[in-house]
């Protein structure tokens, strides 16, 4: 990230979101620089939203099958590596998307298993929930709700299979992001927090997020993801 992309980030910040949140952006951005810091904001769904199932009548959202994924992937745009659609399937993720045609608007992750959220960090949750990730809309799509329409949908779906809903993480400091979920109808449920010295991991994981199943695990087989 160059000066001119900092500055603008700091004065949405505070346009935003005001001055504390800015400067706590900063300073976890700075301690970043050092060493390793984050402070996961917890959150889940459970109650579907009858307002957000319903797509523009030329969208459809579909579960994708792995040979239409990795035909997606070979636009870098659509942000599907070879590696990550890899890993995802051999833990059995299911992607779901909405669909312009044959063109790729929007897309979400679900797993069903606990997930890596980097290469030494593995993430639990109560088997009764899928955890959501690595929501994505296409510059072309945005400022239609589509992300919000189509985990929705997907919601929809897995209660109809019988789960409780949707859980998801987000950084602390990722204030739009945040602001997103809570809009969809996330609420928060607790943190998880872990500083990295070396080798080592220092996790706490939050009263709130056991009732979830919510919890951090150094992962030292780590595989990437």
């Amino acid at each position: 990230m160059n000066i001119a992309s900092v500055i603008t980030s700091i004065q949405r910040n505070v346009r935003n979101y005001g001055r504390p949140a800015a400067i706590y952006d900063i300073l976890i951005r700075s301690i970043n620089k050092i060493v390793y810091l984050k402070s996961f904001e917890c959150v889940v769904i459970e109650r579907v939203d009858s307002a957000s199932l319903t797509l523009p009548a030329n969208l459809d959202c579909v579960r994708l099958e792995s040979s239409v994924i990795s035909s997606f992937g070979r636009n870098k745009e659509n942000e599907l590596t070879e590696g990550f659609v890899r890993d995802a399937l051999a833990r059995g993720d299911e992607c779901y998307a909405v669909l312009d045609g044959t063109t790729l608007a929007s897309y979400g992750w679900y797993s069903k298993v606990p997930t890596l959220v980097d290469k030494h960090l593995l993430l639990h949750f109560d088997p009764h929930y899928v955890y959501m990730y690595k929501g994505f809309t296409s510059k072309t799509y945005r400022g239609q709700r589509l992300h919000a329409i189509g985990m929705t949908l997907a919601l929809n779906e897995y209660r109809n299979q019988g789960f409780k809903g949707l859980v998801a993480y987000v950084e602390s400091n990722n204030f739009d992001s945040l602001k997103s979920c809570h809009r969809m109808g996330y609420k928060t449920c607790g943190h998880l927090r872990v500083l990295g010295l070396a080798s080592r991991y220092f996790i706490q994981n939050g009263r709130g997020c056991s009732d979830y199943g919510l919890e951090l695990n150094g992962n030292k087989d780590s595989h990437g993801n």
